[in-house]
This record gives structure tokens, C-alpha cells and sequence, in this order.
């Protein structure tokens, strides 16, 4: 089977592979923009219960835009140390077909 495709990867069943290195772009995106509508959500969600009480509302618009940077932060560390472990995985795949090449 051809693994050098995405394709090719995601259907190698010997997990000789890794695909989570193409697309963790792609899973950070979709991490900012859950962040995005969380805080979003939070933000309407102020605005609303500013009729009911104004202390909460305030405060809950307030804590929107930190709420989007702690969540997009999140995401990111989460995120990296995925990475960190497929590269260590990987380069330990490496020492070791280099060992038994001597």
C-alpha cells in the first residue's frame, strides 16, 4: 500500500504512519473556533442576562474575551504535546532502525 498519500496513512493498518502531524493544523483551527463561539455564546449570554442582573451580565461579558484566550490556550497545549509525542515516537522509530543497521 502506498503511505505516502493521506489516504495511503489513514488506511495503513500497521501504524507505520503517522497522520496526526498533517493535520494538526486543522485541529488547532477547529480549537479557535470552538473557543471563538464558546465566547461568543458567553458574550450574547451576557448581554441578555444584563436586563435580569447587571453585575452577572457585566461580568460574564468581561470574562468572554478571557474565556477565548484560556480556551485557544488550552487547545494549543493540548496540542503540542501531541505533537511532542508523535516526534518522540518518531524519532525513536528512527534510533532504532539506525541500531539495527550497525
Amino acid at each position: 500500500m502506498d503511505t505516502s498519500s493521506f489516504f495511503g496513512k489513514l488506511f495503513d493498518f500497521s501504524f507505520k504512519e503517522f497522520i496526526t502531524l498533517q493535520i494538526i493544523k486543522y485541529l488547532y483551527v477547529a480549537g479557535i473556533i470552538f473557543s471563538a463561539v464558546t465566547s461568543l455564546g458567553f458574550l450574547i449570554g451576557g448581554f441578555s442576562s444584563l436586563k435580569y442582573n447587571v453585575g452577572t451580565g457585566l461580568l460574564t461579558i468581561l470574562f468572554s474575551p478571557v474565556l477565548f484566550i484560556l480556551l485557544t490556550l488550552s487547545a494549543r497545549l493540548a496540542l503540542e504535546a501531541l505533537v511532542a509525542t508523535f516526534r518522540i515516537a518518531e524519532n525513536t522509530t528512527k534510533l532504532v532502525e539506525q541500531g539495527e543497521h550497525k
